[in-house]
Order: structure tokens, then sequence, then C-alpha cells
């Protein structure tokens, strides 16, 4: 009984699964962005991080009274936090377009935002497999997946900031816009930073 309430492994794929669920909504108000909705749209998101974070202190409630864990205890805090602060990233992109009030959708945002859904996928799917941590080929082929989708997120990056500061002029608009830039990029950060800690485990334990 004890087993199935604090098995961790199905505990960190469910808290995976609230970045997937916020994901998606990224995706979906920024492909058809209204300024109209974002308040709306900011408590939607919102509601979702705060499900994260229930989960996540439940995470830690559990951990305070467990003397046998299935890997390290300080491992096991160290990916739940990163993973809770992917939630969050993903929480603040669409507060920063309501804090700047960004009236048009900056050139590259819709094509970073499907590279971040597909980043913090590819971590859902590490996230199902990691029980399986110290078999780990299966497991490991879904980090390179984050690593290769982050680096995409960086050209992206790079090219969106090349593109505002070589055509804009707006300090309103750069600022506004470099912000949500380096936002998206954060979400993808964060995915990769928790692909790392995932390798860190498998190395520990093989």
């Amino acid at each position: 009984m004890a087993r199935n309430k604090n098995d961790y492994f199905k505990l960190i794929e469910q808290q995976v699964g609230f970045c997937v669920e916020a994901s998606k909504l990224l995706e979906q108000i920024l492909c058809n962005y209204s300024t109209e909705s974002i308040a709306d749209q900011r408590e939607k998101m919102h509601a979702i991080e705060n499900k994260a974070d229930e989960l996540h202190h439940h995470i830690l409630t559990n951990l305070t009274s467990e003397f046998i864990t299935p890997m390290d205890q300080e491992d096991i805090l160290m990916l739940v936090q990163i993973i809770d602060d992917v939630t969050d990233a993903l929480d603040e992109v669409v507060l920063e377009f309501y804090m700047f009030c960004i009236e048009e959708m900056p050139v590259y945002v819709s094509d970073t935002v499907k590279i971040v859904n597909r980043c913090v996928g590819a971590m859902f799917e590490a996230a199902k497999e990691l029980k399986n941590f110290k078999k780990p080929e299966k497991l490991r082929k879904h980090l390179v997946e984050v690593n290769t989708i982050e680096g995409e997120a960086d050209e992206m990056f790079v090219n969106s900031i090349h593109e505002l500061f070589s055509h804009e002029t707006s300090s309103k608009i750069l600022i506004g816009n470099r912000a949500i830039y380096e936002s998206l990029e954060n979400c993808c950060d964060l995915c990769e930073h928790a692909a790392d800690i995932i390798e860190q485990i498998i190395i520990k334990n093989t």
C-alpha cells in the first residue's frame, strides 16, 4: 500500500505530465494569440501551475518520511525541483505577454513554442522510462532527443534576437519581445537540465 502511494517514478511522470499540459496550452495560446483573451489565458495557465505545485509539495512531503527510495533522495529532490521549474517557466511566458502588453506576436514565437512543446514531450518520454534507469539504453535515447531539441531552440533564439535587433527600433517592443524569446529559451534550457540530472542518476547507478 505504502509502495503504491510513494511510487516516485509514477509521481515524477505525473509531474512532467503537468509540464506537457502547460506546454500544449502555451502553444494553443501563442499560435492563436489575442490581446483580448490573454488575461483569461493567464488564469488557465496559472491553474495548471498551481496543480503542479501541489504535486511537487506532495512529493517533498513523502520524501521527508521515507527511509528507502528507489534513487538517492538528493537526486529525486533535484529532479522534481527542476521539473517544477519547467512548469513555472511555461507559466512565466504567458505572464510576460500580459505584463509587457504584447500587441503583435513576435516573428519567431510560433515556431519557437512548437520547439518548446517537442522538448517537453521528449522530457515526458524520458520520465516514463525513468523506472528503467538501471537498463538505460531506451532512456538515453530520450535524453539525447531532449538535448538535440534544446540545440534547435538555441539556434532559434540566436536568429530571433538577431532579427529583432536588426529591424526593430521601438524600445518598448525590443524589451518585451526579447523577454519573450528569453523565456521560451529558458523552458528548453530547463528541460535539458532535467535530462542532465537523469543522466547523472544513470551514471551513479550503472
